[in-house]
């Protein structure tokens, strides 16, 4: 393998390239404000370096060799290709501060983000904001984006963990399916119940919920499955069952009487919460630090609502 030749100086090529354009030392210096003995003297230094002849002096104005010609194009390509990544950083940096890429659960966007974001645009209206989902309710490890909602315990490294609510667990129905409910029961046979399947431990199933609420099932019902909550939930409201409703994803829409408590026992996730992660890339982003502060804000007001109306 060729190991790559150590290149002259930015300073002498900049300072050929002035001669190149300008074709006298003199007009050169004076571009470059500096004397014309110190333009001689980079352009001698460029020579050696080079180990060719660069300029022909018997000319006036000054003429390129075919060395100095070769050297020239290659200078112009690169110091083209330079310019043109300096101004996309530049371009970057500055719109920094106006995008936000949000990454959640598909569940959540629906049912959570979406009802609220309108008032960060409001709020924000300069950044723009993309919503990048998975297609199940599992735990999101976008490596593009600048904040990630993610449920779970919070004991994370990817980047700086903010915690922003517990979950609690209603199962939930239609109201028409409720009001067809029989009366309290321990036992929930025949009755059918809307299933979530996805590989996530943290995750509650109607398994779990029986163990821990200490409720029967001796028959099935016409059950449901899916494997995404925007389905099951979709299903909920179609009145073909009774689903684990998170509080997260399905309180608005019991808050709407579009969804009914189930009249079963709630239940509170012992190593569960919703938090927002930062990753490293992103933590001086200046939209993030306006999403967060107005995210936070967001759920002081709602949880002060919430204890309110209780």
């Amino acid at each position: 393998m060729k190991l790559p030749r150590q290149l002259p100086p930015l300073r002498l090529l900049s300072v050929f390239r002035a001669i190149a354009r300008h074709r006298t030392l003199r007009a050169a210096a004076r571009a470059l404000n500096v004397s014309q003995p110190a333009v001689s003297k980079s352009l001698r230094e460029l020579e050696q370096w080079v180990g060719a002849a660069l300029l022909d002096r018997s000319r006036r104005p000054l003429g390129l060799t075919p060395s100095g010609e070769m050297l020239l194009a290659a200078i112009e390509t690169s110091f083209g290709l330079l310019a043109d990544t300096l101004d996309d950083i530049a371009r970057l940096h500055a719109q920094r501060g106006r995008t936000l890429r949000i990454s959640c659960s598909i569940g959540f966007a629906t049912y959570w983000l979406m009802q609220r974001l309108s008032t960060f645009s409001v709020a924000w209206p300069d950044i723009a904001v993309s919503v990048m989902t998975t297609a199940h309710d599992a735990a999101p490890d976008a490596p593009h984006a600048d904040v990630m909602f993610r449920y779970g315990h919070g004991r994370w490294t990817d980047g700086d963990i903010i915690t922003l609510f517990a979950e609690r667990i209603d199962p939930v129905a239609s109201p028409d399916f409720v009001a067809r409910l029989p009366p309290a029961s321990t036992d929930l046979s025949d009755i059918a119940l809307i299933h979530v399947d996805v590989d996530d431990a943290s995750w509650r199933s109607w398994n779990g919920y029986l163990q821990q609420t200490g409720l029967s099932r001796r028959r099935n019902g016409a059950d449901l499955r899916f494997n995404n909550y925007v389905q099951a939930t979709q299903a909920a409201l179609n009145g073909q069952g009774i689903m684990l409703g998170w509080r997260s994803i399905t309180g608005d829409l019991v808050a709407d009487a579009r969804l009914r408590l189930a009249g079963l026992p709630p239940v509170m996730p012992e190593d569960g919460a919703y938090h927002i992660v930062i990753p490293p890339g992103s933590a001086d982003n200046p939209a993030v630090a306006h999403f967060v502060s107005w995210l936070r804000q967001l759920i002081a007001d709602e949880k002060h609502a919430f204890r309110k109306a209780e």
